[in-house]
């Protein structure tokens, strides 16, 4: 430990062969059904074992995995066996209590992650949700997902579209106008509330605005040629006023001014308009925006339209 904790590096004498190889073995058979000798070169061409071992020396390390209680069967292949193991006594089991945590736990991250971690994170989150006996729970666990009935090689392609400033025209199901074709300089994928949005200029309107993934039936063509994006940065200056139960989390985009017993006053930075008016009318009656006047007269013209939607 001494010797890891200065060097901050694996070296032989971090380790124990014998255990090693077993766990490696153990891992090998679990990933898909491996012949001795796709056994022996997995283990020469290991950064740390880098060893010849015997086909005996393999059988043994497979009898011992069996008696541990590991399930290992054998299926032919061309005359060649292949070994794999069916189940194991380290099969990860999660009660209904636990399961709740996580299914909590997993709705709070949500609220402030970022795309990169939560690819990580739902990988993570597909391969523990299996060993979850409660189906109930388990459907709720894969229902919260943002990624949730979307093709995941749109998810793929959108990254590499905004990666690169793409322009592209989208086959989009919006809930206003219906389905049609919107061209958007992508910009960036990202999460919020817990759903996946494309960010980008909208190319028939000129405004930043965030598309929900969700809505996106089909990329209908990509305009491989890199861009500038040019959008207006806003700047909103608001006040929130305290209750008894206020708890204020800030955004990555917030920036708190001043903290008074009475009220906050934050300012938050975008070049989203529209994640702006969201992020007041989720505080509701309890905040109002200082500065600029214009984004006042914004969140006021909001406001009237939904008092005449409710008129209507």
């Amino acid at each position: 430990m001494k010797e890891f904790l200065k060097t901050n590096r694996i070296t032989h004498n971090l380790m124990s062969f014998t255990g090693f190889k077993s766990i490696y073995i153990f891992s090998l058979l679990l990933e898909s059904p491996k012949s001795y000798k796709q056994i022996q070169k997995a283990i020469e061409e290991h950064e740390y074992l880098r060893e010849s071992i015997s086909i005996d020396a393999v059988r043994i390390y497979i009898n011992s995995l069996k008696k541990i209680g590991c399930k290992i069967e054998c299926k032919k292949i061309n005359r060649v066996n292949y070994y794999y193991i069916d189940s194991h006594p380290f099969e990860l089991k999660i009660d209904d209590k636990q399961a709740k945590s996580i299914l909590k736990l997993y709705s709070a991250i949500l609220k402030t992650i970022d795309l990169a971690d939560f690819i990580i994170l739902q990988k993570f989150v597909n391969n523990f949700s299996k060993y979850i006996a409660n189906d109930e729970i388990k459907n709720k666990l894969i229902t919260s997902s943002p990624v949730n009935n979307i093709d995941p090689q749109l998810i793929k392609d959108l990254i590499k579209y905004t990666k690169n400033k793409s322009e592209i025209t989208v086959f989009y199901n919006s809930p206003n106008s219906g389905k049609k074709n919107i061209t958007i300089l992508a910009d960036k994928l990202y999460i919020n509330n817990g759903k996946l949005y494309l960010g980008g200029i909208n190319s028939e309107y000129k405004n930043y605005s965030g598309f929900l993934v969700n809505n996106i039936i089909n990329i209908v063509s990509i305009n491989l040629t890199s861009n500038t994006l040019k959008v207006p940065i806003y700047n909103v200056v608001y006040e929130l006023y305290k209750t008894d139960n206020t708890v204020f989390e800030a955004l990555e985009t917030e920036k708190i001014i001043e903290d008074t017993p009475q009220k906050i006053i934050i300012e938050i930075t975008s070049k989203n308009k529209f994640d702006i008016i969201q992020r007041i009318l989720f505080h509701a009656g309890k905040c109002k925006v200082i500065a600029p006047k214009e984004f006042q007269q914004e969140i006021i013209d909001t406001l009237n339209k939904m008092k005449e939607g409710y008129i209507d």
